[in-house]
């Protein structure tokens, strides 16, 4: 039986080219104040390639969680997310973590943050933790440009979606 988070893990699998992330990148296209170059640096982050994920890679070089070390299974995950995030916070290497999918989902679904020292927090709303790699002693380094989007994302986007 699958748990919550693994459902929603299987729905993200579903709609890893939804109509959201077009939304964003025509929201991206239709701005007025930004220019060519801006604008395709902010689409290629969104849609996790390009200058953005090549910082984070730079700077993590592994999975931030679980020091998994081959890049090409990490997703350049955005801690506050990019619709909430202005168009430089968007860019923002010290906005994201390089996580495995797993985690990037359950990370971006609000199931788990971090403390300011980087000790994980478990929603009591996550069945089976373990079961898809999330235990209660793992924890991130952060630094102290990390440290205003990580509270945006306890106080904002922890527990906010489960």
């Amino acid at each position: 039986m699958y748990s919550a988070a693994m459902k929603q893990f299987a729905a993200y699998l579903e709609d890893i080219s939804d109509e959201t992330l077009q939304e964003d990148i025509e929201e991206v296209i239709n701005c007025a104040g930004i220019n060519k170059t801006e604008k395709t640096a902010l689409i290629s982050a969104r849609v996790g390639q390009g200058k953005y994920r090549s910082d984070l890679i730079d700077y993590w070089e592994r999975c931030a969680l679980t020091g998994f070390s081959n890049v090409r299974f990490l997703i350049a995950s955005h801690i506050k997310p990019w619709r909430e995030s202005e168009n430089q916070e968007r860019l923002d290497p010290f906005n994201g973590l390089l996580l495995l999918p797993n985690l990037d989902k359950v990370f971006d679904l609000g199931f788990i943050t971090f403390t300011e020292t980087g000790k994980i927090i478990v929603s009591e709303h996550l069945d089976d933790a373990e079961n898809i790699g999330v235990t209660r002693d793992m924890s991130i380094v952060l630094a102290n440009k990390h440290q205003a989007y990580m509270k945006f994302h306890r106080d904002v986007m922890f527990e906010r979606n489960v």
